[in-house]
């Protein structure tokens, strides 16, 4: 990610057939986490969503932790995997308990926050309403958001206390967490989303963005090795209240964002209910009048056209370094 665009880490030659000008374009590190290549995977991931959603409104929701559990859950890894199935169980049981239906839920983990330290919370996207045993679509307009954050928190911490080693210490922090937060976790409602495309766009402006943009980072000190960025202090409606700048040192800033890369074979986005594989295999009858024409998404190639004439330039050679540090030249036939 640090040598992105770096053409000493390889680049690609283009050749104008009518003028016969070259132009160098820099390969990308294509990483996740990558201020300019997130970006890609965050429309890609959107295009995805949209072939998937089905033809009914969904909820934007956020399902966060007391901060009490960010250490807990920066040891251990595994409980990510706990909150998303909490999750589920938690809009399950909310949605069987007001229409009798099961809904479809999108969970997707997000471990930071915008000062990017480990604030580990969930986004969700759920269909308002479900399908109950008759097959019959069931509509769910108002949720009882005190309800939801008691079987929240509920869920939650009964699953992360079975996850967890069997100490006092462990069984006193949960019980303290059930005591100090009598009203439950806090669950933010976002906006109500009805257009597939709006949807996806939407909750992937929040879940599949790179840790933090470039344009957020205001300066790079060379002379101190420091790297200053800001962000913004909302309240729980989101609307923001402050900017505030952070300075660290540029191996502490790196050090931030390596942490918030997913361990290998860790899923980020699970799918519950009705968007389960298995479920939507077994009632793909039954859901075929909810789900949407398909929408087409025609990917744009990347086209480089001549700087002099304007002509669409052909690809004519790729050149990158060995492993052994020299470079490497494979040109094209």
């Amino acid at each position: 990610m640090l040598h992105c665009r770096d053409p000493e880490c390889g680049f690609l030659t283009y050749k104008c057939p009518d003028c016969d000008t070259a132009k160098v374009i820099p390969l990308a590190c294509k990483s996740r986490i990558c201020p300019r290549c997130g970006k890609k995977y965050t429309d890609e991931w959107a295009d995805e969503l949209c072939q998937s959603l089905y033809a009914v409104s969904h909820r934007h929701m956020v399902f966060t932790m007391p901060m009490q559990l960010r250490d807990v859950v920066g040891a251990d890894h595994g409980i990510f995997k706990v909150m998303m199935d909490a999750v589920s169980k938690t809009l399950k049981q909310v949605v069987k308990i007001w229409g009798g239906a099961v809904p479809g839920v999108i969970c997707v983990l997000h471990p930071f926050g915008d000062d990017l330290k480990l604030n580990p919370h969930v986004h969700v996207l759920v269909t308002e309403g479900g399908l109950n045993r008759k097959g019959e679509w069931v509509p769910i307009t108002f949720f009882e958001y005190g309800a939801l954050r008691r079987i929240w928190q509920y869920h939650v911490l009964k699953a992360v206390k079975a996850h967890l080693p069997v100490s006092e210490k462990n069984s006193g922090l949960i019980d303290d967490l059930f005591r100090n937060y009598s009203e439950g976790f806090y669950v933010h409602a976002k906006r109500r989303v009805a257009s597939p495309k709006g949807v996806a766009k939407y909750v992937a402006r929040y879940v599949r963005h790179p840790a933090i943009a470039e344009s957020r980072i205001s300066e790079f000190n060379q002379i101190t090795n420091s790297v200053t960025f800001w962000y913004d202090v909302k309240d729980k409606y989101g609307k923001k209240v402050e900017r505030k700048w952070v300075t660290l040192s540029a191996f502490e800033f790196i050090e931030r964002l390596v942490r918030l890369i997913p361990d290998r074979n860790m899923k980020i986005i699970r799918y519950y209910g009705l968007y389960a594989r298995r479920t939507k295999a077994k009632l793909q009858k039954m859901l075929t009048p909810l789900s949407r024409e398909t929408l087409s998404f025609v990917r744009r190639k990347e086209v480089i056209k001549c700087p002099r004439c304007g002509q669409i330039m052909e690809l004519v050679g790729v050149t990158r370094p060995s492993y052994d540090e020299d470079i490497e030249y494979a040109w094209l036939s």
